[in-house]
């Protein structure tokens, strides 16, 4: 079974465990689905939908490990360790582990703590039990940047192998310089009220990366990247921040690898990256088009539909078709991508046999 990230489970091995599991059950209520786990004597206690089980707790604990996305463990840090050690694999893959303990004093971070969220996890659940969150990771306890999670509130896509993250988080923590340039996504990255850590220098033009041994670029295009690489005699991490939206028109029934090869095309021949697109906006008449839902899920993205009033209030640079003449609509692909993103088409309309993209950017 494959985890899921928002799944949590609940494990508690005590009495007075039990009771502070089914505290922390209503904390996070409405957060995905949660399941309690509560040794068999206990359970009872624990409300209807406690999920008893026998001790010895290693086996439930290193199932649960496996089929969720996070695990909040009542027990002593000690015993957690020793119940995970011959399953942990890394911060990419392994959910995000919580301990407390018993008499709800201390809630500990033990493992995924930016990647998994386990920091996020284990401040929200001590805010609700009146305890004290135990957040060990350096860029958390120092109050600087988590290269990892950088954009991640916002959607953004990091582009980089484990190893120049770790580069670039060891710099951002050691106090070496880094800089940063941006120019597309979301600005509100860093919290506004907090000065920008002393080391960390936002650089207006991508030339002025080239002082920096370590780079953090935020970009949705592709050359852009490109050209920071050759400037950055060292480390650079590429953020693609959510910031396009990709307008469909088609005809009724087209096949999804038409639509698939020609996004990729239109993308790759304007130097954009997919891993950019936001959204997939078209025409109402196409909500149950098969092959957009199916392009949408391969993506990630959801679909917007916009009735014909909405798109012949907003026209693309581009002509109407006959066929579009003859519905009354101005367009589907440009002025849905207008709508969709609030800013301006980069990429005018393009066709294959059977469609027709657009691309709209979404405004900083």
């Amino acid at each position: 079974m494959t985890a899921k990230a928002d799944t949590t489970a609940i494990v508690a091995i005590s009495r007075h465990g039990a009771a502070l599991a089914t505290h922390i059950c209503g904390a996070i209520a409405g957060e995905g689905e949660t399941a309690l786990y509560v040794e068999r004597r206990f359970a009872a206690a624990a409300g209807d939908t406690a999920i008893p089980f026998d001790l010895p707790a290693r086996p439930v604990v290193e199932r649960l490990f496996r089929e969720y996305g996070r695990l909040v463990l009542l027990m002593p840090v000690g015993a957690a360790v020793r119940l995970l050690a011959a399953r942990i694999g890394d911060k990419h893959t392994d959910p995000a582990v919580v301990c407390i303990d018993d008499a709800g004093r201390f809630v500990v971070s033990l493992l995924s703590g930016h990647a998994g969220g386990a920091d996020a996890l284990a401040a929200r659940i001590a805010n609700a039990i009146d305890a004290a969150p135990v957040i060990t990771s350096a860029s958390h306890v120092l109050g600087t940047l988590a290269v990892d999670m950088l954009g991640s509130e916002h959607g953004w896509r990091i582009e980089a192998s484990s190893t120049a993250v770790t580069r670039a988080s060891a710099a951002i923590v050691n106090g070496e310089p880094v800089g940063v340039h941006q120019d597309a996504g979301e600005r509100d990255w860093w919290d506004a009220d907090k000065p920008l850590p002393s080391n960390v220098t936002v650089c207006d033009t991508l030339d002025a990366l080239a002082r920096f041994s370590t780079a953090l670029l935020i970009s949705d295009r592709v050359d852009t990247t490109d050209r920071a690489a050759a400037l950055v005699d060292g480390t650079l991490i590429t953020y693609r921040p959510r910031s396009l939206a990709v307008g469909i028109g088609c005809r009724r029934g087209v096949d999804l690898a038409e639509l698939e090869t020609l996004l990729h095309d239109t993308l790759a021949a304007h130097r954009l990256a997919v891993a950019s697109v936001r959204c997939i906006a078209t025409a109402e008449l196409k909500r149950d088009e098969a092959a957009i839902a199916l392009l949408a899920e391969r993506l990630g993205v959801p679909v917007r539909c916009y009735d014909a009033d909405a798109l012949n209030a907003s026209p693309g640079p581009s002509p109407a078709s006959a066929s579009q003449h003859l519905l009354g609509i101005v367009g589907v692909a440009e002025p849905a991508a207008l709508l969709a993103s609030g800013g301006g088409i980069i990429v005018p309309k393009v066709k294959s046999a059977s469609a027709t993209f657009a691309v709209a950017r979404i405004p900083s």
